[in-house]
């Protein structure tokens, strides 16, 4: 494989969307919105179908009917997504009471941060991140590395 970095005209630096195709979209927006609180709002554009999306971040995640995507691939359970969160404890707790699984026990990762996991209705894997130091220093240094070529969280 040769090296085509000389002949690229850009690299890409970030994600800017992420966008869940499903037959029954309505089931998802019940659980991204209502019960873990994405900022999700109806949207039509054109001639789409209604379909919900919001700012996260700096991504754009959406999520559309099928009618939307025609003659596309849509794979259920191909998307495996990760959110950070803050209260771990909490979400875990709220999870409970709104008879959502976790798919296994919140996880030590690393020294700073833990994890856990559940699938939305269409089968997809949810990954939730609880932040420590660690990861809002890694996320400050990414944002400040913005104007140089593409890094992952390592010291400078």
């Amino acid at each position: 494989m040769t090296d085509l970095s000389a002949q690229r005209p850009e690299d890409i630096r970030f994600l800017s969307g992420l966008i869940l195709v499903s037959e029954q979209p309505e089931r998802l927006v019940d659980l991204y919105r209502d019960v873990l609180g994405l900022p999700l709002a109806e949207e039509r554009h054109g001639d789409t179908a209604p379909h919900w999306a919001c700012e996260l971040g700096d991504v754009h995640f959406a999520i559309h009917p099928v009618a939307d995507y025609q003659g596309e691939p849509t794979a259920t359970g191909a998307v495996k997504l990760a959110f950070m969160i803050f209260d771990m404890t909490g979400l875990v707790q709220w999870l409970e009471t709104r008879g959502v699984p976790l798919c296994y026990p919140p996880t030590e990762l690393g020294t700073q941060s833990r994890i856990t996991a559940i699938r939305d209705p269409d089968g997809n894997w949810r990954a939730d991140l609880s932040s420590g130091t660690e990861i809002d220093e890694c996320l400050t240094v990414r944002r400040q590395r913005a104007s140089t070529p593409a890094t992952m969280c390592s010291p400078a």
